[in-house]
């Protein structure tokens, strides 16, 4: 079933952030939406979620449905590795070995098991990246998932992303028109 957003409004307090949206996403697809800083596609994506109310309109294709996150913030517990990071949320089926193998697609194996709080950013984000793809979900939202990573570990994480997402709703928010293109992406305008 499509995700369809109809008419949606969101204002905090005289400031209107989102004014009539309707978009409509296709299951199995991935967009991109782009539009420039502070014009509502964090507060879209967290109104998606249920995070946000909001003012007027109505979300369709949501009910049962069960979301995946990467927020702006790496929101991990530092004190922890990044494969019990991973471990938290991941679904059923995948073992701690699994974890461990797909984490070191992503950073040197030595860092797995460190805890977070170690790490530098980028090894932060691939983590959180990381701890969403082998979560259960069916729809994800990504909010600006690549900031931060420099020009070839961002290519190898788009890459790890594509393929992990194939045939899957995906939606997230970028600032670079080259994401869109190397997820083989729609683009939305917000």
């Amino acid at each position: 079933m499509n995700l369809e957003i109809c008419n949606l409004t969101k204002s905090f307090g005289e400031h209107t952030v989102l004014k009539g949206v309707s978009l409509i996403f296709e299951e199995g697809k991935t967009y991109c939406v782009m539009s420039p800083s502070g014009s509502g596609k964090t507060t879209l994506f967290r109104i998606i979620i249920g995070l946000e109310q909001a003012d007027k309109g109505e979300i369709k294709g949501i009910k049962g449905k069960r979301f995946g996150a990467v927020f702006q913030e790496d929101r991990l517990c530092e004190a922890y590795s990044p494969l019990d990071n991973v471990m938290m949320t991941a679904d059923r089926q995948v073992t701690r070995e699994t974890a461990a193998r797909e984490l070191c697609r992503l950073l040197p194996e030595e860092s797995i098991t460190r805890p977070v709080c170690t790490l530098s950013g980028g090894m932060k984000r691939r983590t959180a990246i990381c701890r969403a793809l082998l979560a259960f979900w069916d729809i994800l939202l990504m909010d600006e998932p690549f900031t931060g990573l420099d020009d070839a570990t961002r290519k190898e994480v788009i890459s790890y992303v594509r393929e992990k997402t194939a045939g899957r709703l995906v939606i997230l928010s970028t600032h670079q028109q080259e994401d869109v293109e190397a997820l083989g992406a729609r683009l939305v305008r917000l």
